[in-house]
Formats: C-alpha cells, sequence, structure tokens
C-alpha cells in the first residue's frame, strides 16, 4: 500500500470513523433522548422545557458526524486531520463546563479522554500525511 492511500485499509481512516459513528450516535440521542443524553454529557436538565438547549449541543454534534463522514468517504486524510485537531477545544469546553457545574465531575473524564483521543488521531494522520509528502 502506497504512502498517499487513505481508506478502509489505513487504521487511522477506522479511528477516524470512531470519532464519526460516535458524534453521529451523540447528535441523534440528543434529538431523541434529551434529558438522557445531557446527564450523559455530565450535566442534569434542570427543567424539561430546557431540552431545546440540548438540542443545540445534538445539532452540533450530528453536524460534526456528517462532516466527518463526508471527508472519510471523499479520503481526504490531511482534512481530517486539520478539522479533527481544530475541534479538540469543543471537548474542553465541554470538560470546562463539567467540571464547573455539575455535581459530580466524573463525566469529565469523558471529555478529557475525548480530547487526548482526538489528538492521538491527528499525530497519526499527521504522520501519514507527512510520509506521504516525502514519497
Amino acid at each position: 500500500m502506497n504512502n498517499t492511500y487513505w481508506g478502509p485499509k489505513s487504521v487511522t481512516f477506522w479511528l477516524v470513523g470512531v470519532v464519526t459513528l460516535l458524534m453521529l450516535y451523540i447528535g441523534v440521542n440528543g434529538f431523541l433522548q434529551p434529558e438522557a443524553a445531557i446527564q450523559g454529557f455530565g450535566l442534569p436538565l434542570q427543567d424539561a422545557a430546557d431540552k431545546s438547549i440540548v438540542w443545540i449541543k445534538a445539532d452540533r454534534d450530528l453536524f460534526i458526524g456528517v462532516f466527518l463522514l463526508a471527508l472519510m468517504v471523499l479520503r481526504m486524510r490531511k482534512a481530517s486531520m486539520v478539522f479533527l485537531l481544530s475541534a479538540t477545544g469543543m471537548p474542553v469546553v465541554d470538560a470546562i463546563l463539567v467540571l464547573q457545574n455539575a455535581a459530580d465531575k466524573t463525566p469529565s473524564w469523558i471529555h478529557i479522554t475525548t480530547v487526548v483521543y482526538m489528538l492521538i488521531v491527528s499525530w497519526m494522520l499527521y504522520q501519514q500525511e507527512k510520509k506521504a509528502n516525502i514519497s
């Protein structure tokens, strides 16, 4: 396999796929079960009437999943790397929100782990891109 290939035979393709599927799931779940989704995020839903706020997050997550899926279908490794790297700010802010506002701080680890995962996958994509440019 040559260094410019990025697709189903590439480990990083599937690592990006994990993020993609997770974002699609979280987005759809946020629309279907807003109370459960916000609790999974790490914050309580104070009033059922506030579920439209959860839908804003669900919309964000669904868009991220659809966008990453498009990048995967188009086999755009470099764009996936740039998007993942730039998107790491979102789970950082999410972790801060949970740490500042939740009684139970445990869910903040989900967001922190997400940041680490995204940084590792971005670094792996960068390494592949660097090798592809040398060839």
